[in-house]
């Protein structure tokens, strides 16, 4: 650069501003989505076991994903090579088979709160998983991050064998394997949003990762007792379709065309706040030291990432 020059940076056209603006508002309306999701997650989880839910949740994701996808005006032709079916099995095997399985798995052996706070792990597992693809550099403030959310989640975990506040740290460990299969997802995804519409994507992916997961979640299903469930199970597992699935990975699809992922990312921040509140009001759950403790080492690891990205 010359450092003669006065010239000043063009300030950014007022459309561009107005959709960055328009992205976050969608951000934050799909992290509030998934804050209540993994409250309805609970509810549901008292009719079904974790292996049917997953199943259900994303079958019934991927098929309102069919319906809507068939019935849209001027939709792309799907004509996909061998390597892109094979690219579209990868992100729905990291972004719904494996991320349900473990997200619901673990939310049945732990609290919402430490589920919460887990989940908002994830821009500092994408910034994990980026400095290792070496997408970018890896600096002492960033590493010191990653350390201090990585020594939250120890604290969450560590010094309690038993259930503590409905808390197990075999649950938090499971949730936390959601969050690395999803930072994958994140990574995946980014390279292809913008060769696919936000709707043909999460159609495809979330279709194939329903059908990746029918060996694991099928028997479960079957059964099943139908007839005992109570309405605010199915209001729950409807919850988690409509508004735990859909719309907010709709939102999440192509806000990605237009924010970059960590800051996509950042909004998990809200997440465990949001998720614990609804879970002290609606569940009854009890906010504890270590879970304060915890969430602390969590957020700050997460805000020191992402300042100095």
């Amino acid at each position: 650069m010359n450092s003669t020059a006065t010239r000043t940076e063009p300030a950014p056209a007022p459309a561009a501003a107005r959709s960055h603006a328009s992205m976050h508002l969608l951000m934050l309306f799909a992290t509030c989505c998934w804050a209540a999701n993994i409250v309805a997650g609970k509810e549901a989880l008292v009719g079904f076991g974790p292996l049917a839910l997953a199943q259900l949740r994303a079958l019934g994701a991927a098929l309102v994903f069919l319906l809507v996808f068939l019935v849209w005006p001027g939709k792309p032709r799907l004509e996909l090579s061998g390597r892109q079916w094979w690219l579209m099995a990868v992100l729905g095997l990291s972004g719904v088979t494996l991320n349900q399985l473990f997200f619901i798995g673990g939310l049945a052996r732990t609290s919402v709160a430490h589920t919460g706070l887990i989940v908002a792990l994830g821009p500092v597992m994408v910034l994990v998983l980026s400095c290792a693809l070496r997408l970018e550099p890896l600096t002492a403030l960033k590493l010191t991050g990653m350390l201090v959310s990585f020594g939250g989640v120890a604290v969450l975990t560590v010094g309690h064998g038993g259930q503590t506040n409905g808390a197990h740290w075999q649950g938090d460990l499971i949730v936390l394997a959601s969050s690395a299969v999803f930072a994958c997802y994140t990574i995946l995804v980014k390279g292809v949003s913008d060769r696919y519409d936000a709707l043909t994507l999460n159609t495809l992916v979330f279709g194939l990762g329903a059908l990746l997961l029918v060996p694991a979640g099928a028997p479960a299903v079957l059964g099943v007792r139908w007839s005992s469930l109570p309405s605010p199970v199915w209001w729950s597992l409807a919850y988690m379709i409509v508004f735990g699935s859909v719309a907010p990975y709709l939102i999440y699809a192509f806000a990605l065309t237009e924010l970059a992922a960590s800051r996509v990312s950042a909004f998990s921040y809200l997440q465990p706040v949001i998720a614990t509140a609804l879970g002290i009001w609606l569940l009854a759950e009890r906010l504890t030291v270590r879970a304060v403790a915890g969430g602390a080492l969590i957020l700050l690891g997460v805000y020191l990432t992402e300042r100095e990205r």
